[in-house]
């Protein structure tokens, strides 16, 4: 028999290396993950923590046992896309077998369909399951099938869609049941979620299916919260909670995000916003939101001859005959905001309108942004009116735009930017009683948990901060154009 060549025994080595790398893939889902990405998967090893609980999952399974998961971790972590893999490994064990995958909308349920059902196509699943085929006229990203299943194989809908007519024998997974801060921390949304996941994503699992609940841990009123905490602590069998930042305040994964950036969102965001999405540490919202403690601070003569980039001004129009309107000017340098100027009445729109139209002549503000809603169109067209009246060359943009979300979570969202970025007078320039008294009376009596008898004042300053990050960079662009 020939003696091996030096490099026919290095391909044999190769070759064989390869063979028992597609065995581990086969037999261990992180090694599985490691194969189908090894670049991805390699820098972000936090995710062997969860593909562990996933193998129990698949053992529990594998033994006719019922395992129940939870995992939370911050935005972009990788959670969805492990999750896709982990129910294609799932289809290479069990063929015959049935996955129920329901998220907060209709699109990003075909999207998640989609990518997985792409993995079970790759050239990479194949060389790891080979057994293992789609069937040919159950290929729809609303439910697709493998070779083998009993029914089909991979379902789901969005929060409100139909399941009807499908089991999930092998697993229910939930994958972020809500769209954003705003259904998280509504009441109303919560209820709605909350009937549905039992009427609905509950009654569809048969035997010994296994669940897997995957999000963000905002309250005790979501869905996670519930099971977690109504069901005697007992409803789940594991927990895996990632933070962002670490007890040494180092990101859980540079490759995720840098602790720079980290440590830069958690100084402009509120914290029970950052210690929920987070540090998936659920905190109920209390306390003052606005505290006079965390508000910064400035005197007139502290930007007394400076030039600022420009000057911005926002108004949010009384709704109701008991509210306050409300309207701070600012002086922008660079990213900061300084309230120099505020008009805080109760005054009926005859007398509100003329008074803002003078504030407007007298400021000269670059831009205004007034709120829409409830008459604010008319508003804002009447001030445009008064101001080109009596100021022929004041050229100040004056736009009316509508807002669709809830004021609470608009407040709370903006709330910790506002306390990074925007500086308001000192006590002693301004006098008890006036208007700017009256505003920062309303800011810093605002509370978290709600029930606030008025919110004009930190919904005036976050329709303000909206809008510079809208125009940041361009406040003065645009001057002489059709807007005015």
């Amino acid at each position: 028999m020939a003696k091996l060549s030096d490099r026919d025994i290095l391909i044999r080595k190769a070759e064989a290396a390869i063979i028992l790398r597609k065995r581990e893939a086969r037999s261990e889902f992180w090694a599985y993950c490691l194969y189908m990405d090894p670049s991805f998967f390699a820098k972000r090893h936090f995710l062997k923590k969860v593909a562990g609980a996933f193998m129990c999952v698949y053992l529990a399974f594998s033994n006719n046992t019922i395992y129940r998961l939870a995992v939370s971790m911050p935005p972009r972590a990788g959670k969805s896309y492990l999750s896709s893999l982990f129910i294609s490994w799932m289809f290479g064990h069990f063929p015959e077998e049935s996955v129920m995958r329901n998220c907060c909308a209709d699109p990003l349920y075909n999207k998640l369909s989609y990518d997985t059902r792409d993995i079970v196509r790759s050239r990479k699943f194949n060389e790891i399951f080979p057994e293992i085929k789609l069937k040919g006229d159950k290929q729809n990203v609303h439910g697709w099938s493998v070779e083998g299943a009993r029914q089909v194989s991979y379902f789901g809908a969005g929060v409100g869609g139909t399941v009807i007519g499908f089991g999930a024998s092998m697993l229910a997974m939930t994958d972020d049941l809500y769209k954003s801060l705003e259904d998280a921390l509504s009441d109303n949304n919560n209820e709605k979620v909350w009937s549905w996941f039992q009427g609905t994503h509950d009654s569809r699992t048969e035997g010994n299916c296994c669940t897997i609940d995957i999000g963000t841990r905002w309250s005790a009123n979501d869905v996670l919260g519930r099971l977690e905490e109504s069901r005697e602590g007992n409803y789940y069998h594991e927990i895996i909670r990632i933070s962002a930042l670490d007890e040494n305040d180092r990101s859980f994964c540079e490759d995720v995000h840098t602790t720079e950036y980290y440590l830069d969102k958690r100084a402009e965001t509120d914290d029970s916003i950052w210690e929920a999405e987070y540090q998936q540490n659920p905190v109920e919202l209390k306390g003052l939101l606005f505290p006079k403690s965390e508000l910064k601070r400035f005197k007139k003569a502290d930007i007394e001859g400076r030039v600022p980039d420009g000057k911005i001004g926002a108004t949010d129009v009384a709704d109701e005959g008991n509210d306050d309107f409300s309207s701070p000017f600012a002086s922008v340098f660079g990213d900061q905001l300084f309230i120099t100027d505020i008009l805080f009445t109760k005054d009926a729109v005859e007398i509100t309108g003329p008074r803002l139209a003078q504030m407007v002549i007298d400021i000269s503000p670059d831009r205004m942004r007034i709120e829409s809603n409830n008459g604010g169109k008319i508003f804002a067209n009447d001030v445009k009116r008064l101001v080109k009246e009596n100021d022929e060359y004041n050229r100040c943009i004056i736009e009316a735009i509508p807002t669709t979300k809830t004021k609470q979570t608009r407040i709370l969202m903006k709330s910790g930017w506002i306390k990074a970025h925007c500086h308001f007078l000192a006590e002693s320039e301004y006098e008890k009683g006036s208007d700017y008294w009256w505003f920062m009376k309303g800011l810093t009596s605002y509370k978290k948990e709600g029930g606030n008898a008025h919110d004009d004042a930190p919904d005036s300053m976050t329709i303000l901060a909206e809008f510079f990050e809208t125009v940041a960079g361009s406040i003065k662009d645009n001057i002489n154009k059709e807007d005015w």
